[in-house]
């Protein structure tokens, strides 16, 4: 084994009853609150996913929208919850002649998040769904400026300021908020309380809608509150895959979560033993498997109503044998750009049941766009349908587009055995398929699988490979095709999460270390 993959991560953080890991420690602890005042692991979800949507507002928001696989031990199943957004009833292609927007009042879809917490809350919450905010509204009355927040406001300074909403809430004073300044959001925190007294219908249908809808109307956007009442998430089956004897799940399109199978399924051509040995070659199998999977699967990816027999044709033994086909060879010079910011959830409990949540804005800080009496920041999720007609994912009322969240379970012998995802725009898949190698291949930890050196595509498609790896390892990875530069980049390379769930019923949580990240156990 290469030196620069021996070193030494923290070891995982542990539990005995419940784990949490998000993207922030608020978040966390709020899980936890609720799970230890009587809550179900779904009332500790809404608690923490509603925190997230507070404290990490460039990265998630009520404005944004999530997936979430769920399993309950109980019942041995696990469930999906299709929470993207829709195209609002004006989205049509002749009003996107120039392609789709990525900022300003004609970049959101609808927003999900919320109606997500009420659907899983119907189903599974054991607490009232009004005491399930209070951690959210608080952290939205004021909580400190986190360092992730305060190092992108000044790169994103002329967006930001370009906006209104944006400019009061980021800038007060002229100024961006610094590390450790009071955030203070009084216009979100009356959202949510709206919200946690009158449920999602206060978002949906209430005085929170109509301001929304007056505000797109006033400032050239489509959503409309007629939109907002519109909104239904849908419950699905995962799609899966077997990888060396373990049940890997993701979400079915319109999420990425294929891919992700069909690099596993690509990667299984070989030995997993060869795999944990050799690190080099075994970043360029990985490099290979995911061109593979971009370049077959990506026309796969729309709106699940638009070409229903996609999970079937991106995990047909044809395509796992074109997949095993390509990362034998040597790989095309193609390019994948990736863009867009997200933030991860997930939690379980020594009863084996687990929720993997990941929710997001899109790019930082979405659209740009942000409703100053409602306080809500919005997505620029339209970005991932096409202007073009008659395709697939080509934008029109009512459809969800290709969209890049990626939440993963994955089982053994029936029972969770790790919860995992990362934020990362199109880099998830890839990001995950790294992380699952180290568990499941290398038999690592969870924090020594979300701590080991990583490689990347970044906006321009370009590789990046962390500078853990020496300049040796490019001309290796280039005669498999791949061209690789080292670089940091503390954007593209993800912040990768994981649970393991021992047959014990003990846990280990990990959240990783380039960003912020909070693993805690009861």
């Amino acid at each position: 084994m290469a030196e620069y993959e021996n070193r030494q991560p923290r070891s995982p953080v542990a539990g005995r009853r419940a784990m949490v890991v998000s993207g922030h420690s608020a978040a966390s602890l709020a899980g936890i609150d609720v799970l230890k005042r009587g809550g179900s692991l779904v009332d500790a979800m809404i608690a923490a996913s509603a925190t997230l949507a507070v404290v990490l507002s460039h990265a998630t928001s009520i404005g944004g929208d999530c997936f979430i696989l769920y399993h309950e031990a109980a019942s041995g199943r696990t469930v999906g919850l299709n929470a993207s957004g829709i195209a609002p009833a004006a989205a049509t292609p002749t009003g996107f002649a120039e392609g789709m927007q990525v900022r300003g009042p004609l970049a959101p879809v609808v927003p999900g998040l919320v109606r997500a917490w009420e659907a899983m809350h119907k189903r599974y919450g054991k607490l009232a769904w009004r005491d399930l905010f209070n951690t959210a509204i608080d952290c939205a009355e004021e909580h400190p400026v986190s360092y992730v927040l305060a190092d992108r406001l000044p790169e994103d300074r002329v967006l930001l300021l370009a906006d209104p909403g944006c400019a009061s809430v980021y800038f007060p004073g002229g100024q961006p908020l610094a590390e450790g300044d009071l955030f203070r959001q009084p216009a979100l925190a009356a959202t949510l309380r709206g919200v946690a007294a009158d449920g999602a219908d206060s978002f949906y249908l209430g005085a929170t809608a109509r301001r929304i809808g007056a505000y797109f109307a006033e400032r050239g956007g489509m959503m409309r509150a007629s939109d907002l009442a519109d909104y239904r998430p849908i419950w699905v089956e995962p799609a899966a895959t077997d990888y060396r004897g373990h049940r890997v799940e993701v979400m079915p399109p319109n999420s990425y979560g294929i891919l992700l199978l069909m690099q596993l399924n690509g990667l299984a051509a070989v030995d997993g033993a060869a795999l944990a040995a050799d690190p080099v070659r075994r970043v360029g199998w990985q490099m290979s498997a995911m061109k593979a999977a971009f370049e077959q699967g990506r026309p796969l990816i729309a709106d699940p109503a638009a070409i229903p027999d996609a999970v079937a044709r991106a995990l047909a033994p044809e395509m796992a044998e074109r997949m095993r086909d390509a990362v034998l060879k040597t790989a095309p010079a193609t390019r994948v750009p990736n863009r867009g910011g997200t933030s991860c959830l997930m939690l379980a409990d020594a009863a084996g049941n687990a929720i993997c949540v990941v929710q997001s804005v899109f790019n930082v800080f979405g659209s740009a766009f942000l409703d100053p009496g409602t306080g809500v920041i919005f997505n620029n999720r339209m970005q991932g349908f096409t202007h073009l007609p008659g395709r697939p994912n080509s934008v029109a009322p009512g459809k969800r587009p290709a969209h890049t969240l990626c939440p993963v379970l994955v089982l053994r012998d029936g029972r969770v055995r790790y919860a995992l995802a990362s934020p990362g725009g199109v880099s998830q898949t890839l990001t995950n398929a790294q992380v699952l190698t180290q568990l499941i291949d290398m038999g690592r930890d969870v924090a020594a699988a979300v701590e080991a050196p990583r490689w990347c595509n970044a906006a321009g498609g370009e590789f990046l490979i962390e500078s853990d790896y020496p300049e040796s390892v490019l001309p290796q990875l280039a005669a498999m095709g791949h061209a690789v530069k080292r670089a940091a980049d503390p954007y593209f390379y993800g912040s990768a999460k994981a649970i393991e769930l021992y047959p014990s019923g003990a846990l280990a949580g990990a959240g990783d270390h380039r960003r912020e990240a909070y693993a805690i156990g009861w």
